[in-house]
């Protein structure tokens, strides 16, 4: 169980370095939502999730009559006088529509026929008019008709977002007069709310239609930070709505060129469809408005959209919510959503963690993205309005972050690792045989002058040896080491380096080199064609260096020494073998676990085997062509 600990919490140190530059990134994520420099950002993957969302298949109980550009052709005049309007409310109010709402300032008669339209307004009980009420400046707002009463009145006034676009409608708001405050109602309210009256279905000052309170817009609502939540706002739902309204033009009522279906138990819209007018505003959640159609562009990424149009959007959803159950727009509380986004960034630093491969952490984390944007958008689809830029950001960049500072921990501890590893061959092919010759012939008559020489060249070896690896830390060369401060630098090609290594190791002196006499001399020319990295020639140079050293310490009395490369059944062999009196242990030392080791990098095999009737051979066999995979 200690063990367990211990590796616990050596991991959890290294984890503490890693983890670390993830967090920071998640937090200023966070900070950056919190201070509102994401907010576009999630207005745009708001608006662009609603224009993929599919067309509402329910028909709209909403209709518009607008006036485009060439009604205002046909009847030549504008604005549309008293006298036309009063013959379009007579004719619609013939087929018998819930509420006609006159999306038309009217507040100064327009000859001729201004009795007329009062005689419609006062003969007509389903009429809605307009009015314009919650500018700071009582100058610039717009009177309703003084022949409607005030709850046959509605005002327009919308607000639009920092970037321009439209995404919420006011419901209420309260207005102070000379004298007092009162609580008014917006065109689109005021229209559902003359529709449902005639379905039995009451109003309550509270703006609590039916049994569906309506849920109002705080500051922080969604992606908002501190936005204006004066009156009482709503979230237009776009993507519940993408679908064009029936629209009839001017001249098609006072033809009767519709169907009579079209108006009848309807919410009928009269305003202006002309982009020459102004009554106009921008949106992004839309595919398709009345302005794309007339003009012939499909699906512009920024839509223009009427001030009728707008009303209908809003009419619209409160009668699909009251009627339907179908809630607006939701979203989470400030807390619930950073959670969120906290989450998606701490799975981003396990896929950093857990993968410990940039390439492959990118891979995961675009597919974790794909399926964050999904989570999102079934949401919208639901009702719900999920963060998914800032958890997004939060998930890629601490991810790969997290991703890259694992490599090069990981990196620098692979670094230290191959140091101690090649310090410790350098020691081990180097002074260690040395030495090991030294003790062999202690057993012998050795003078102490010879002793004293083999021990101050084993000192200078081991000196040359920290002086090497100092100098290949500093430089990130890649070289390997000879004793008697002989360095082979690995970019030369393989083939030169085996052949250095071979006559260097073969001058040195050791007893199983004192009596060889007949040498087959290596052919290692075969090797040129095959590429090596400059960590398996390193391999390769140690390997035959060790098995030749075997052989200086071990193989006495051998007099044959062959060292062969070969080529057979699409693999490399590359044999090292003598005829002395080896040693017959099967003590699996340093030579060994370096050998096993210069194999697998090669996807090869080493063996070591005896030879009849005396001598040892030691073998690594490589593939020619190298696999995909190891």
């Amino acid at each position: 169980m200690q063990v367990i600990w211990r590796k616990f919490r050596q991991q959890a140190i290294l984890w503490r370095e890693v983890v670390l530059p993830g967090v920071l990134i998640v937090a200023f994520v966070v900070l950056a939502r919190l201070t509102g420099l994401l907010q576009v950002q999630e207005w745009m993957a708001l608006d662009l999730f609603s224009r993929l969302c599919p067309a509402a298949t329910a028909e709209s109980q909403v209709a518009i009559v607008g006036i485009d550009e060439a009604n205002l052709r046909a009847v030549g005049e504008f604005p549309v006088s008293d006298e036309k309007l009063a013959r379009v409310l007579s004719i619609l109010s013939e087929y018998q529509p819930s509420v006609i709402g006159l999306d038309l300032y009217r507040d100064v008669p327009v000859a001729p026929g201004h009795d007329s339209l009062i005689q419609a307004f006062q003969t007509i009980p389903n009429i809605i008019g307009v009015e314009t009420a919650l500018n700071s400046q009582a100058s610039m707002n717009m009177r309703p008709p003084a022949q409607l009463p005030p709850d046959r009145v509605g005002f327009t006034d919308v607000i639009v977002d920092d970037d321009g676009k439209l995404r919420r409608i006011i419901l209420s708001s309260p207005v102070t007069g000379a004298n007092s405050t009162q609580v008014k109602y917006s065109f689109a309210f005021r229209l559902v709310q003359r529709s449902l009256a005639a379905q039995g279905i009451d109003f309550k000052p509270s703006t609590q239609l039916g049994s569906v309170q309506l849920q109002r817009f705080r500051p922080n609502s969604g992606s908002y930070i501190q936005a204006n939540a004066s009156g009482n706002q709503r979230m237009l739902n776009f993507c519940a709505s993408q679908k064009l309204f029936r629209s009839l033009s001017l001249t098609d009522v006072l033809q009767r060129n519709f169907k009579p279906e079209w108006v009848r138990d309807r919410i009928l819209i009269i305003g202006m469809a002309a982009s020459s007018v102004k009554d106009i505003f921008f949106t992004s959640a839309l595919r398709e408005t009345l302005s794309s159609r007339a003009s012939g562009n499909p699906f512009p990424a920024t839509q223009l959209i009427y001030g009728a149009e707008v009303q209908a959007y809003g009419a619209d959803q409160l009668m699909r919510e009251v009627l339907e159950q179908r809630s607006a727009l939701r979203y989470w509380g400030d807390g619930w959503e950073y959670l969120w986004i906290m989450s998606w960034g701490c799975l981003g630093i396990a896929l950093g963690l857990v993968l410990q491969s940039p390439w492959k952490s990118l891979l995961n984390i675009v597919i974790a993205i794909a399926g964050l944007i999904g989570v999102c958008f079934l949401g919208l689809l639901m009702g719900w309005w999920i963060p998914v830029v800032p958890a997004g950001i939060a998930l890629g960049s601490a991810g790969l972050v997290t991703a890259f500072f694992d490599r090069d921990l990981r990196f620098e501890l692979v670094q230290r690792r191959k140091t101690i590893d090649r310090t410790y061959e350098s020691v081990h092919n180097g002074p260690l045989q040395h030495l090991a010759v030294i003790l062999r012939e202690l057993g012998e008559d050795v003078s102490s002058l010879r002793l004293r020489q083999e021990l101050q060249s084993l000192n200078q070896e081991l000196r040359s040896i920290f002086e090497h690896m100092r100098e290949e830390a500093l430089t990130r060369s890649d070289r390997f080491y000879l004793n008697d401060n002989r360095i082979l630098d690995l970019q030369a090609p393989i083939a030169e380096l085996l052949y250095q290594v071979y006559d260097h190791t073969l001058k040195l002196e050791a007893p199983g080199f004192a009596e060889i006499q007949t040498y087959i001399p290596p052919d290692f020319d075969m090797l040129k064609t095959h590429h090596f990295s400059a960590e398996q020639k390193r391999g390769l140079c140690l390997f035959l260096q060790e098995a030749l050293w075997n052989v200086g310490k071990h193989a006495m009395g051998a007099t044959r020494l062959d060292v062969m490369c070969l080529v057979e059944a699409e693999t490399y062999v590359l044999r090292i073998t003598d005829n002395g009196f080896g040693t017959n242990s099967t003590h699996e030392g340093q030579g060994t676990r370096q050998a096993k080791a210069i194999a697998w990098e090669l996807r090869g095999y080493y063996r070591r085997y005896h030879n009849s009737p005396q001598g040892i051979s030691c073998e690594l066999i490589f593939p020619v062509k190298r696999g995909w995979f190891r």
